[in-house]
């Protein structure tokens, strides 16, 4: 996942949204607002905090909207 976030990021930016095995999906709208290294994705949320984040519980990358950055829950 780590390298398919790297080529959203390199090759022309759209944001996306990454989709995280606790159902929490973060709507990523500026390369500003995401840091990855080999081992942790570091995402700043809609209140300006940072969240660190293992690779391995992105389960998603998807074509986000090109609105306000946001965290959200899937219902369960």
């Amino acid at each position: 996942m780590v390298e398919q976030i790297r080529k959203r990021l390199d090759n022309g930016f759209t944001p996306f949204a990454l989709g995280l095995s606790d159902g929490r999906r973060f709507v990523i709208p500026h390369r500003d607002f995401i840091a990855i290294s080999t081992r942790t994705i570091v995402v700043i949320d809609k209140d300006e905090l940072a969240v660190s984040i293992n690779p391995l519980h992105v389960v998603s990358v998807e074509d986000g909207p090109g609105g306000a950055l946001r965290e959200t829950r899937n219902p369960k």
